[in-house]
């Protein structure tokens, strides 16, 4: 399994569980979208995105870069971004339930949801420039729409990790609850999202307080090509 899927009452709960680290590969990406399509056939009203026991997500399928095919590399990068993008721009709210770390793609993921509960022990890091990688710009552009700009160049620059109140001071989370509650307590946002909100106006409204953002990022996302070929 790679990604779960449950609907209770108006809340759908999408669990990525690959076993491990849960890596945002073509196949993670893929039962992600699907789940998401089905939330919204199923007329969810908000929908939580939960890590597994162990991680939110490591991020993306390091094997794929280092395949040495640039075009399934290429493909990767654009469809994490596109995840993320559409996470931004879900007709519903998106809850993320960040049961553990979430690492460079799993941290723009992360990113991109309306609300974020974490635990005490989630680590929020973009850790490209310490293994080597140029982050790309709609990463960057994620990152600057959320983060503390102090945070933002620390975090970019130098891979460094929030955890704990620093993680909600910087942007990285909305709030931290023991570990065993991460997912208990997400689900308790939503569905009070689910029965307060007016689904339109949140989505009219949040594209708007988001527009120059999703801008930023679709630029980002549609010039990967010539970026790809400096990395």
């Amino acid at each position: 399994m790679t990604a779960g899927y449950d609907l209770t009452e108006s809340v759908a709960t999408i669990t990525l569980d690959d076993g491990k680290v849960n890596v945002l590969g073509p196949d993670m990406q893929a039962a992600i979208n699907e789940a998401l399509d089905r939330a919204e056939k199923d007329a969810a009203k908000a929908v939580v995105l939960a890590g597994n026991n162990r991680v939110f997500s490591g991020g993306f399928d390091l094997t794929v870069f280092q395949s040495g095919d640039a075009k399934a590399a290429l493909g990767m990068l654009s469809g994490g971004f596109e995840l993320a993008l559409r996470c931004m721009t879900y007709p519903v709210p998106v809850f993320m339930a960040a049961t553990g770390p979430a690492i460079a793609m799993g941290s723009f993921l992360l990113l991109s949801g309306d609300h974020r509960v974490g635990q005490p022990k989630t680590r929020c890091q973009a850790i490209e420039v310490a293994i080597g990688m140029t982050i790309p710009n709609a990463a960057l552009e994620i990152m600057r729409f959320r983060l503390t700009p102090a945070a933002y160049q620390r975090g970019a620059a130098l891979a460094s990790t929030f955890v704990g109140d620093e993680a909600i001071a910087t942007g990285w989370l909305d709030e931290i609850v023991e570990a065993e509650r991460v997912v208990a307590r997400t689900q308790e946002l939503a569905a009070e999202a689910a029965s307060t909100l007016h689904t339109g106006a949140h989505l009219a409204t949040k594209l708007k307080a988001r527009d120059s953002a999703l801008k930023a990022i679709r630029v980002g996302i549609d010039t990967l090509t010539e970026e790809f070929t400096l990395f």
